[in-house]
C-alpha cells in the first residue's frame, strides 16, 4: 500500500518565510495561519492534524518538508495524536522527512502520541541539514491521562530520529522501541 503523501515547501518571499506549497491527503491535514505573533517575527507556523484526532490500524502517513535558505518554520500538531487499537498485526506509521537549507531553522514540536491498548505504532523522522542549518526536535509520548484514571497501554511503539549532514553523513541516529517486555533500545552514532 502506498503511503499517504504530504508536502510543504517554505521559501523567502519579499524577505519573509512563506509557505509556497502545501499539499496533504486524508487522513493528514495542514493548517497554516496567516498571522501568528508579531508581524516582525519571521517564522511560519504549520499545524499538522489527523482527521478525527487519531490514527487507525494500518494508516500510513508520509510528509516531506523543504525549508529554504534563511527561512524559519515551526511544525506542531493538535492536542494529542491517538493511535487506536490495531487489527491483527497491522501497524500504524508516520514518516517525516525534512531538508533544512543554509541559515534556516526548523522546529518540530509534536504533542504527545497516546497509544490505546494493543496499538502498534511506528514513527520515523529523517532530517537533512547543512553546516549552518538549525534544528530543534521534541520527541515524546504518553500512556494516557492519569488524572482521569485512564491507563492506555501499547504492545509496540517505535520512534526513530535520523539526522544527516551534507553527503549523507550520519550526525545522529536514534531509535527507541517499547514493547510488552518492556524493552528499550537506543542507538546513537555521532
Amino acid at each position: 500500500m502506498e503511503m499517504e503523501k504530504g508536502k510543504v515547501v517554505v521559501e523567502k518571499v519579499r524577505g519573509k518565510s512563506t509557505v509556497i506549497r502545501s499539499f496533504s491527503k486524508y487522513p493528514l491535514k495542514f493548517i497554516i495561519p496567516r498571522k501568528v505573533g508579531s508581524s516582525i517575527t519571521d517564522a511560519v507556523w504549520i499545524y499538522s492534524l489527523t482527521y478525527g484526532g487519531g490514527i487507525v490500524s494500518g494508516d500510513s502517513i508520509s510528509v516531506e518538508f523543504t525549508i529554504g535558505d534563511g527561512c524559519t518554520a515551526v511544525l506542531t500538531t493538535q492536542s494529542s495524536t491517538k493511535v487506536y487499537k490495531s487489527l491483527g498485526s497491522k501497524c500504524s506509521e508516520q514518516v517525516l522527512e525534512a531538508r533544512i537549507g543554509s541559515g534556516a531553522l526548523f522546529v518540530v514540536i509534536p504533542d504527545p502520541v497516546t497509544c490505546f491498548s494493543t496499538a502498534r505504532y511506528s514513527q520515523k523522522q529523517v532530517f537533512r541539514v547543512v553546516s549552518d542549518s538549525s534544528l530543534i526536535i521534541v520527541d515524546w509520548f504518553t500512556s494516557g491521562r492519569h488524572e482521569s484514571g485512564e491507563k492506555w497501554d501499547f504492545e509496540l511503539y517505535r520512534s526513530s530520529n535520523c539526522i544527516f549532514a551534507e553527503g549523507n553523513q550520519p550526525v545522529f541516529l536514534d531509535t527507541i522501541i517499547f514493547s510488552l517486555s518492556p524493552l528499550v533500545v537506543m542507538l546513537i552514532c555521532l
